[in-house]
């Protein structure tokens, strides 16, 4: 690990700094890119604030995941959580599995996650609670699993996060998640 400062987080941005060139003020900030690359952006009008308030539009308007949808890296499992039930009541499932769902959400899930971003929960995270989760039981670690993998899905499907972190773990009985039987 380097001693330098932390990595910008994808579709994230740095300070912003404005400077007074003839008539105008320019606004520049760097951002992350959804391909990993920082990037400089800049935007231009007659005052100051003016110049900040286009560079936020320039940076809003950039694509990469998230990019004019409900979700996006920086939004909270919570928000991913509440609109995924949202769809869950739209989906042909019967009442008693739909009720599953809401309660392996609400009573483990959900709580491990709730205080994360989008961006923040990688497969190593899921990996170590789903491991904890299969001390407890297997059932229970393959509810979990089988929530989280739907959450990501929806996640995914929404443009939120470029993939889900649910995927490439070890099964919770110990095989590789791409392994067949």
């Amino acid at each position: 690990m380097n001693g330098g400062r932390p990595r910008t987080l994808i579709g994230s941005y740095g300070t912003i700094s404005v400077t007074r060139r003839g008539t105008s003020y320019v606004a520049l900030a760097r951002i992350r890119d959804a391909d990993g690359r920082l990037r400089r952006v800049t935007g231009a009008a007659r005052t100051e604030s003016a110049a900040r308030a286009r560079l936020k539009e320039r940076l809003l308007d950039r694509p990469g995941f998230g990019a004019g949808g409900l979700l996006d890296l920086s939004s909270s499992f919570r928000d991913l959580a509440d609109l995924w039930l949202e769809d869950l009541e739209l989906r042909e499932l019967s009442d008693g599995t739909k009720k599953n769902y809401r309660d392996d959400l609400r009573l483990r899930v959900r709580p491990q996650f709730e205080h994360f971003s989008l961006g923040e929960i990688t497969t190593g995270r899921v990996e170590w609670f789903l491991r904890s989760e299969s001390a407890a039981s297997f059932s229970r670690a393959h509810h979990s699993r089988t929530v989280l993998n739907q959450l990501f899905a929806f996640a995914l499907r929404h443009d939120a996060i470029p993939r889900n972190p649910v995927q490439g773990r070890v099964r919770c009985g110990g095989r590789k998640a791409s392994a067949r039987r």
